[in-house]
């Protein structure tokens, strides 16, 4: 009489933390998901006699939406010593009272007698039937990965296998299989629930920031050229990670990564505050940082409105300062009746219109002065919102002998402001040292603003 058993994957897949949530580890799958998978595997055998698997028994894998695949014996090839050990491991699992936890501890006799892949196939079958029955996972697992090395598990389901595997893997913190595995199952063309996602765990939970952080810069140009962006939630993940191990040039590319992710101002202020927190920045350098934090509209308490007036100077930049001053006063992050806020408008106001009164002077000094003349008028230029003439000027420092960096930092800022994004994206690129992140992260606003 010919048996048939059916049995559901209940006890997996994990599958990571969708975008959005704020959770790291994995999470049980959702249940439109796990009715999906209910039905996936299916197992039929015969009733066995004293002389084994009869003939033309039906031992398969059935892989395809709940419809039982009875694959004739002719179609597989069991050695002698496995029917022999099999059969009676197979027969405590059938009946009304089928003795799982029996055929688990016999399992062992079927194992050792594997001789070809048929045979593999089917103990991997048998092994992921006790670990369902068992609810136990390192059964399960064993049995996905028998079949798997079988290879004899339909193309179109091995990245799914592979990714069970490496769910299940991640749940044991077996981390390296668990990525090995994940792997396997994108090669193999599987993406749903975002297997990338659970990869870049495992890293973390290895603590290879590094590794993780590779994953990421690994990941751009294959989601860029799939349309998409990387998850907002894998990249504050791991740049978490990184800032907190004091990882500089790993949390430099994290934060350019989440901004190109998420180009908001939220997005921005997150970027720029960890950019501006990793290593202490001289304040002429966090100047051009508040700046972009401003153009992004990421500025968000009164501390970097205080840092950023004081590095302008309202003595010097007086025509920058006072729109500063009262877009703090309008977030209401400095009272406009305390000593700070009357001190600062006073001075500012009293230059104010001196600075704005005569630019082509202004200029005109900065071309027939030193470097520092240049600077210093390019930077009163810059204030006055006069940002071609700026750029000459701070072109100009750096030809004087200035300091390059910050003259072609500013100069990119002043090619940015006119809407000259190519230029400055590669006048940006040549900035160096301490400011080199600064530029950079100016340099991505500006490929944001050309579209």
């Amino acid at each position: 009489m010919l048996v048939q058993e059916q049995f559901a994957i209940s006890g997996i897949p994990m599958q990571y933390a969708q975008p959005g949530k704020t959770t790291a580890s994995p999470r049980p799958v959702s249940a439109p998901l796990q009715e999906r998978l209910s039905m996936i595997h299916k197992f039929a055998f015969r009733r066995l006699t004293s002389r084994g698997i009869v003939s033309r028994a039906a031992m398969a894998l059935a892989l395809a939406g709940g419809a039982l695949v009875a694959t004739s014996a002719q179609a597989q090839d069991y050695s002698r010593g496995f029917r022999s050990a099999y059969a009676p491991v197979a027969e405590m699992t059938s009946g009304e009272t089928p003795d799982w936890a029996g055929a688990r501890d016999k399992f062992d006799s079927v194992l050792a007698a594997i001789s070809n892949d048929d045979d593999r196939n089917a103990a991997g079958n048998l092994a992921l039937m006790i670990g369902n029955n068992l609810n136990d996972p390192a059964w399960q697992r064993r049995g996905l990965e028998l079949m798997l090395q079988s290879g004899k598990v339909e193309p179109e389901r091995i990245g799914q296998f592979q990714f069970f595997v490496g769910n299940l893997a991640y749940n044991a913190k077996d981390f390296a299989a668990a990525r090995t595995a994940l792997t396997a199952a994108l090669a193999a063309g599987y993406t749903e629930n975002d297997p990338q996602g659970l990869i870049i765990e495992t890293y973390l939970q290895e603590d290879d920031v590094a590794g993780a952080v590779a994953y990421i810069e690994q990941l751009q140009p294959e989601f860029a050229a799939a349309g998409r962006t990387i998850p907002v939630t894998w990249i504050e993940r791991t740049l978490g990670a990184a800032y907190s191990n004091d990882m500089y040039d790993e949390s430099i590319a994290l934060s350019k990564a989440l901004v190109q992710a998420d180009p908001s101002s939220g997005g921005w202020l997150k970027s720029l505050q960890v950019v501006g927190a990793i290593r202490q920045l001289d304040p002429q350098v966090e100047l051009d940082l508040l700046r972009l934090m401003r153009e992004t509209k990421a500025l968000s308490n009164r501390a970097e409105y205080v840092r950023y007036i004081e590095a302008l100077d309202p003595r010097i930049m007086s025509n920058e300062v006072l729109p500063v001053l009262n877009e703090a006063a309008a977030a209401g992050l400095i009272d406009t009746g305390d000593n700070y806020y009357v001190e600062v408008k006073s001075i500012a106001d009293s230059r104010a219109s001196s600075d704005r009164s005569n630019p082509d002077a202004t200029f005109s000094e900065g071309q027939s002065g030193d470097a520092l003349d240049a600077m210093g008028s390019a930077n009163v230029l810059w204030s006055i919102g006069d940002f071609a003439r700026a750029e000459t000027l701070y072109q100009a420092a750096a030809d004087k002998g200035g300091d390059v960096n910050e003259a072609m930092t500013r100069k990119g800022m002043a090619q940015v402001k006119q809407g000259k994004y190519a230029e400055a994206i590669e006048t940006l690129g040549q900035v160096t040292g301490p400011r080199k992140p600064v530029a950079e992260m100016w340099a991505l606003y500006a490929q944001q603003q050309a579209g």
